[in-house]
């Protein structure tokens, strides 16, 4: 599905309620930083609260190394977008938002997903609360005006896993309470990945002692195709269907293809052969 659709639906793999104790742990936390526009919980304040440690459950796990066997963290966060907001808080002045994720487009493979993140909804998220926008089938074949989008909205406890590569966006937060997410992302440990020697990721190394969560965060592992040790069946993941189109016109996805194409062309001469 990751390579196909480049989206699938992995509602369940965490109960409801435990995303509702999650969220216990978590108000006190966004209570103190509510002020900003966007707000994070970051890997290292997971770790302190557990929820890092549940989140990377046993199926987690096997989900994640059944996809990438070496797979390194790249982002492990929770945060909050304001309410009552008119752009997107990503790219919110180009092309309404819709965008690939840069540093993925160096490494891009047609048939392997090596850019994957996951998201799990903190708080329901209907129409006008900035839904996750993920155009299926785009990596190559760009976004074109009125193309079919799936939506992410649903209760909390919501979840999906989608390939970083492909066109997706954060739709404005026009409602009136903040939206929350987890967001985790990973990619082959054997890639440049700047982000694991974040000091939250270090602080994370530092305070969990389970092998199999501290291989998640290994900055040893870097630059080395050492597999996780996981084992057993993988996770099955379900089809998430387009039910909405954007509403891009048909200059501005011009535009869009002009723009990937040189980013592509600037993200290769700055990473080097």
């Amino acid at each position: 599905m990751l390579v196909q659709e480049g989206i699938a639906d992995l509602t369940g793999l965490w109960p409801t309620e435990q995303v509702e104790a999650w969220n216990d742990r978590l108000n006190p936390l966004f209570a103190a930083i509510d002020d900003q526009p966007r707000s994070y919980v970051s890997a290292d304040q997971l770790v302190e609260t557990g929820i890092f440690q549940q989140v990377l459950s046993e199926p987690a796990r096997r989900l994640i190394a059944s996809i990438q066997p070496s797979a390194l963290l790249y982002h492990f966060h929770c945060y909050e977008i304001a309410a009552a907001q008119t752009k997107p808080h990503i790219q919110r002045n180009r092309f309404q938002g819709w965008h690939r994720d840069l540093e993925t487009l160096r490494d891009f493979t047609r048939d392997f997903p090596t850019f994957v993140s996951i998201f799990i909804l903190l708080s329901p998220v209907g129409y006008s609360d900035g839904p996750f926008e993920f155009a299926p089938r785009s990596a190559e074949a760009g976004l074109r005006a009125g193309g079919e989008i799936v939506r992410l909205e649903g209760p909390v406890g919501t979840a999906a896993i989608w390939n970083r590569s492909y066109y997706h966006r954060a739709a404005p937060n026009r409602g009136p309470r903040r939206r929350r997410i987890l967001k985790i992302s990973f990619q082959p440990a054997g890639l440049s990945n700047p982000r694991i020697g974040l000091d939250e990721f270090k602080a994370a190394l530092s305070n969990l002692d389970d092998p199999r969560l501290r291989a998640f965060v290994d900055p040893g592992r870097l630059g080395t195709t050492e597999p996780l040790a996981e084992v057993g069946d993988p996770v099955e993941a379900r089809l998430l269907l387009p039910t909405e189109r954007n509403e891009l016109t048909r200059m501005s996805t011009a535009f869009e293809r002009l723009y990937s194409s040189g980013a592509k062309l600037l993200s290769s001469a700055v990473a080097g052969p």
